[in-house]
């Protein structure tokens, strides 16, 4: 018989990788104002120290805050970023698909946020698994 390790948005600081499970574009209303938010969640490969636990986190941009996302975008989906797109720069959400199953690399940092006793575990640094910067990293 396997045990099935559980499932927890509560990764630990520092660099993971992982694989993307899912991309959505998300609308809502906060405040009467309309918000747009991208979407990534993230599996992360196991860790040693972990060995009971399935981590995931979440990459979020929002559409007032999205700096970086076009540079995130380029990194793992290199020239195809553009069929990510409509004529006028719109995300597809049809075509977010195109992120699933991409291997990233990444940081996670953890950020204390007031009334809240588990930190806010924030994804930085996204790349892909393989991306150019950890190669010369490695060489040097």
């Amino acid at each position: 018989m396997r045990l099935s390790r559980t499932i927890t948005y509560e990764a630990p600081e520092g660099g993971l990788q992982g694989t993307i499970l899912n991309a959505t574009l998300i609308e809502d209303f906060k405040n009467g104002k309309q918000r747009e938010n991208l979407r990534l969640t993230i599996a992360v490969d196991p860790l040693h120290d972990y060995p009971i636990h399935d981590f995931r986190v979440r990459a979020d941009y929002w559409g007032n805050q999205n700096n970086g996302l076009l540079d995130d975008l380029f990194r793992i989906l290199g020239s195809e970023v553009v069929n990510l797109t409509d004529e006028e720069g719109n995300i597809l959400p049809q075509r977010l698909t195109m992120l699933e199953g991409k291997r990233v690399r990444f940081d996670v940092t953890h950020e204390q946020r007031p009334g809240f006793e588990v930190p806010f575990r924030k994804v930085k640094n996204l790349r892909p698994l393989n991306s150019p910067c950890q190669t010369l990293r490695k060489a040097a």
